[in-house]
């Protein structure tokens, strides 16, 4: 991280005015997990950040699922994701899931609206690592049938930037427990699976990436490894979605969506994959920054430093 740019978004004797102050006001990151029977919640100063759902929720018996986060709130405190949406109700604040689950050839389940399958989370540990810095790591079991077909470990890492930022970084692992582990997206031209953020969106939302605007379509469409979904124009408060996109099995690109939807770096699309039986396993990283208006060069700043910190 550069040090010499504590709030990189900000001019440089603003910044360390800025900083000046809050220090002087006492200014505190005061991060902390708290835990119920749901799940849990990272707080800073009091106010709360995210939510971790561990334990598995479901609307009247309908889309249940565990292993999600919501809510997501921004760097305020208002809250910016969706849980059962009325237009797709099995969309869960941020998520990842595919619609095709095969085992030895055999269709077994539809994780992406919860058919056929539930998780099961253990072993959560959440740590405060410092003042900026907090994560909490979890053991998934994918039941089917009463067995446990793969394995996840998820690592959610929290880290505050500067007052109008923060970043979140999930990364998953995927083991199998049994031979012939298959998944694979939609089936149908749009392909959609893997990380899919279910975002409020403001009615003129605005999508960029570091070559300006890109126009969602009905089929993924082209773009870098980072988009910048905002209130709509290109500086204004959102949520910066980075990726690995070359790191991916059978890469499709992204899913974006103006309303009623949620945005989807895709893959592997609707030809299933097969999970390794071994290491390395498959994994894949992804980074949400949460901000109040970033420019186009600061974003490309943090991905640099978001494929520093995979290697």
């Amino acid at each position: 991280m550069d040090h010499f740019r504590p709030f990189p978004h900000l001019g440089f004797f603003a910044a360390v005015f800025l900083m000046f102050s809050l220090m002087s006001a006492g200014y505190s990151q005061q991060l902390a997990w708290s835990s119920t029977e749901q799940g849990y919640q990272l707080t800073e100063g009091g106010v709360p950040r995210f939510f971790y759902q561990s334990a598995t929720k479901s609307q009247d018996g309908n889309y249940p699922r565990a292993n999600y986060i919501h809510p997501l709130y921004d760097v305020k405190g208002a809250l910016i994701s969706e849980d059962f949406p009325e237009d797709h109700p099995h969309h869960h604040g941020i998520f990842w899931a595919w619609h095709q689950l095969y085992v030895d050839g055999k269709r077994m389940a539809d994780p992406w609206i919860s058919e056929g399958i539930s998780w099961q989370v253990t072993d959560v540990m959440p740590t405060v690592i410092d003042d900026e810095h907090a994560q909490l790591k979890a053991k998934v079991a994918w039941m089917v049938d009463g067995a446990a077909v793969v394995e996840e470990t998820v690592l959610l890492r929290y880290e505050r930037v500067d007052p109008e930022l923060y970043r979140l970084t999930v990364e998953v692992q995927l083991k199998p427990l049994v031979p012939n582990v298959q998944i694979g997206g939609s089936e149908d031209a749009k392909g959609y699976g893997g990380f899919s953020p279910r975002i409020k969106l403001a009615d003129g939302v605005g999508f960029f990436d570091r070559n300006g605007a890109v126009i969602p379509k009905e089929l993924p469409v082209a773009g870098g490894p980072w988009m910048n979904v905002t209130q709509g124009n290109p500086e204004d408060p959102g949520v910066v979605i980075l990726g690995e996109p070359e790191k991916l099995p059978s890469y499709q690109g992204w899913i974006l969506r103006a309303k009623n939807s949620m945005q989807n770096m895709a893959f592997p699309g609707k030809n299933p994959i097969t999970l390794p039986a071994s290491a390395p396993f498959l994994s894949f990283r992804n980074e949400l920054l949460v901000h109040q208006g970033l420019k186009t060069a600061e974003i490309d700043f943090h991905y640099e430093d978001f494929i520093k910190r995979g290697k």
